[in-house]
């Protein structure tokens, strides 16, 4: 019995030198034909028997030949890299794969030899389909039937030598992991953020959630408030005519001018539909609409200098909502945006009041 496993042993042994020394050679071909093999990891070793035939090795390479010994230790880097390898015909049948991705799928590497590469990836190809190399390099799921667990992975092939391929493997599962973790906690984070990135005032989250509680005193006490929505006229010809950054700059000094003219009790903001809104506490319809005039007339005043050669001088519409009895945030802020809408279509620099 100890002599047969001795011989499989063996046979398994001469299999994996061959092996090797097929990819080696492949792999000193590939070099010698000026291309880069940064494709996969350059162990010391593995790099020593690829520049086996180079001229200027040293005393001891001069005398490491494919027979080394060594040439077995340069085989089980292969079949243990952190990495999954395999070698493909020009069909797709795979020929020989390493350890590790035998490990990886919870099986034999003799149970992998002689399957396509999609079918190794578990994707499905079109009925009659001759070509069995994904149309993408991944990233792929590998499901461990054993385990019960999946594996992320990503395809690096190498270019053909001598009609056959052979492609990497890497594990990519840790990075995908921590890349969803992070967009999670970046839209956890966006949940509490309250300020709009561009203009630097609150955001609508923050207008809707302040907006609130005064409502609500509103209806309780009879107090007074009222809701002003502002809209820069001609923003999408600026942004044609202009760039972006123009735009950008435009809303950074008006939004300056906003907090320059409010109370610390009032809410000014910016909306994600662009437009700029102001709650005003304890402000009636006619105060409201004074305030509107007000700011009017300095934006008519404010000259914006967007580079050294060009200037822009916004003007805006408004309008002016006021609380009256059954009226909640949206039906308020509704009543506001149709006012100012109704102001952009009488044109010029107006005031028009819900």
């Amino acid at each position: 019995m100890n002599k047969h496993k001795n011989q499989r042993l063996s046979k398994k042994s001469k299999q994996n030198q061959v092996v090797t020394a097929n990819f080696v050679k492949k792999m000193t071909e590939y070099q010698l034909r000026g291309h880069m093999t940064a494709h996969i990891i350059q162990f010391p070793l593995f790099a020593r028997l690829a520049n086996g035939n180079n001229k200027h090795t040293t005393h001891h390479e001069e005398h490491c030949s494919m027979e080394d010994p060594k040439l077995e230790h340069s085989h089980h880097i292969l079949n243990n890299a952190p990495m999954a390898i395999i070698t493909t015909d020009d069909t797709g049948l795979i020929l020989w794969c390493n350890d590790t991705l035998a490990d990886w799928l919870g099986c034999s590497p003799d149970s992998c030899l002689g399957r396509t590469e999609t079918a190794l990836l578990g994707i499905s190809e079109p009925a009659n389909s001759q070509n069995h190399v994904p149309d993408s390099n991944g990233p792929f799921t590998l499901e461990q039937k054993q385990k019960g667990e999946q594996r992320r992975i990503m395809r690096c092939p190498l270019p053909i030598v001598d009609g056959q391929k052979t492609i990497f493997y890497v594990d990519v599962s840790e990075e995908e992991y921590l890349r969803s973790e992070r967009t999670h906690l970046a839209q956890q984070l966006e949940q509490h953020n309250t300020i709009e990135s561009i203009s630097g005032l609150l955001n609508e989250r923050a207008i809707n959630n302040g907006l609130e509680p005064l409502l609500s005193r509103s209806r309780r006490y009879q107090n007074p408030l009222s809701v002003v929505t502002m809209s820069i006229m001609d923003f999408e010809h600026i942004t044609s005519t202009a760039g972006q950054v123009a735009v950008d700059k435009i809303i950074v000094a008006v939004s300056q001018l906003l907090r320059d003219q409010m109370r610390w009790a009032d809410l000014v903001g910016r909306l994600e539909s662009g437009q700029f809104v102001f709650v005003l506490p304890e402000t009636d319809k006619s105060a409201a609409i004074a305030l509107a005039n007000k700011i009017a007339s300095q934006l008519n005043t404010l000259s914006i200098r967007i580079d050294d050669q060009a200037t822009l001088q916004p003007q805006a519409c408004f309008g002016v909502a006021a609380w009256e009895k059954g009226d909640d945030i949206r039906i308020l802020l509704a009543r506001s945006s149709s006012a100012v809408q109704t102001a952009i279509q009488n044109g010029g620099s107006s005031v028009e009041a819900a």
